[in-house]
């Protein structure tokens, strides 16, 4: 989609109108999305329903099938879809946005066979101020891009050395940027125990991605992003069924989401300071792979009996915690992951679960979300469901509350004890990841916009 300030004459324009206009055009279709054409006018009209009612869910839906249309070159004129609840900017955005993910440039595809060619479109804006605004709109839109890039990756390329290796040439050319990859014996040296046993079953060295970005040096506020980056989940011994198992290398959307939004903060040049840490390994069953029922010494010295090896993403990231924490001293610490299951029975995959230890970073989070139009859901932080996890015989914790009771809930509790007392947001996106085989790069947006507003 090609932004521009005026319209050519010359060239079919597509307008929207509402139910109340009352258009003086033969044969005008009026049901919400329904389109008309005035050939010798070279106008298209499309019904947005009544002026009252349309609101950024249905301006979603419009947007969403003009770009699908492909029947000709098309100018969309921007101002012909606003109302007193939708200024021009929110429409711009949408239209961006929407366009952006359905013909993203960079989206992994093995097809054999190319797309059919689509007609070029163009937003027709008439507002210097908005055009100049929509450059970092079409920036994070990209990147949302990115992100999915690698979670559509399938895993037979996607590993954890492959996936190191990406992550690296993107901040290679980035500003105010250091980024160092730790290989297995370092990451031995660091004791990141409970990284390394979930990595044990795999053929591939686990990797840790680690980049600091510092755009606010007058402070002292730090972000630490954290993301999950299993590249695919089998289960290790407590091996998925086949109808859970399609679908793992999505398991490594919490990694891709944190480079893709570092990328973004970094880009858009942040007045904060952020570190990102990546653990990156698969969970696989070797000869080699851990058993239930093994005892591993964290990073921060902590004993943890592993009940359940298909709760290993939050193993990697205790670890990650600690290092980010013992490296960088954060002051808030972000981690996003596909974590439970348990998450899309409580939310679908309509809301990302949030937890937060602080009210004031909970409703910064909130606002930056609501900006970017993406849902999120509180849940509790409570001492209820840590006594499962707290109640080993042999070690400090369990890394799984058998119970099956607030599964999530429990999730959230055991990485907590990892931050150290550190202001903690937790997201839980497994529900939100992908759309049954379309991965979304969920968050990324929010997490970008968090960091902008991060010291206002």
């Amino acid at each position: 989609m090609k932004i521009i300030n005026k319209e050519n004459k010359n060239k079919f324009i597509l307008k929207g109108f509402f139910e109340e206009e009352k258009l003086k055009v033969k044969n005008l279709l009026t049901t919400f999305g329904a389109i008309t054409e005035d050939i010798n006018k070279q106008i298209t009209y499309i019904c947005l329903g009544s002026n009252k009612k349309f609101n950024r869910n249905a301006l979603k839906k419009i947007a969403n099938k003009i770009i699908k249309l492909n029947i000709r070159e098309l100018q969309i004129i921007a101002k012909s879809f606003v109302t007193k609840d939708l200024d021009l900017q929110n429409v711009v955005n949408i239209f961006i946005d929407t366009y952006e993910y359905i013909n993203g440039e960079d989206l992994y595809s093995a097809k054999t066979t190319k797309n059919e060619k689509s007609f070029p479109l163009f937003l027709v804006i008439e507002n210097n101020k908005v055009i100049s605004e929509s450059k970092q709109t079409l920036i994070i839109s990209q990147l949302v891009n990115k992100a999915r890039k690698y979670q559509a990756t399938p895993p037979n390329i996607c590993n954890s050395e492959w996936l190191a290796k990406e992550f690296i040439q993107m901040f290679k050319n980035s500003k105010k940027v250091k980024v160092k990859v730790l290989n297995k014996d370092q990451i031995e040296k660091e004791k990141m125990n409970l990284f390394l046993s979930v990595n044990k079953g795999s053929a591939f060295e686990p990797r840790l991605v680690v980049v600091e970005y510092n755009g606010n040096l007058k402070s002292k506020e730090k972000i630490a992003l954290i993301g999950k980056g299993i590249t695919f989940d089998s289960g290790g011994y407590n091996l998925k069924p086949s109808q859970h198992i399609k679908g793992m290398k999505f398991d490594m959307s919490g990694a891709a989401i944190c480079a893709a939004a570092m990328k973004g903060i970094i880009d858009l040049n942040a007045k904060a300071n952020v570190c990102m840490v990546l653990p990156l390994t698969d969970n696989k069953i070797s000869s080699n792979a851990q058993t239930p029922d093994s005892i591993w010494t964290a990073m921060n010295g902590k004993t943890v009996e592993v009940n359940n090896t298909d709760a290993e993403g939050r193993l990697i990231l205790a670890d990650a915690i600690t290092y980010a924490i013992k490296y960088f001293n954060p002051t808030q610490i972000i981690d996003i992951a596909t974590l439970t299951g348990a998450i899309i029975i409580s939310l679908g995959t309509t809301y990302t679960g949030i937890w937060s230890t602080c009210e004031k970073s909970y409703n910064k989070f909130l606002m930056a979300a609501n900006k970017q139009d993406e849902l999120i859901w509180r849940m509790p932080f409570h001492e209820d469901f840590l006594k499962n996890i707290k109640s080993a015989n042999f070690s400090d914790y369990k890394n799984t509350d058998l119970s099956g009771k607030g599964g999530s809930i429990s999730a959230a509790m055991f990485l907590k004890e990892f931050t150290e007392n550190k202001k903690y947001i937790h997201l839980d996106i497994a529900g939100t990841a992908g759309d049954g085989d379309n991965p979304t790069g969920v968050m990324v947006k929010t997490l970008i916009q968090f960091a902008l507003d991060f010291e206002n």
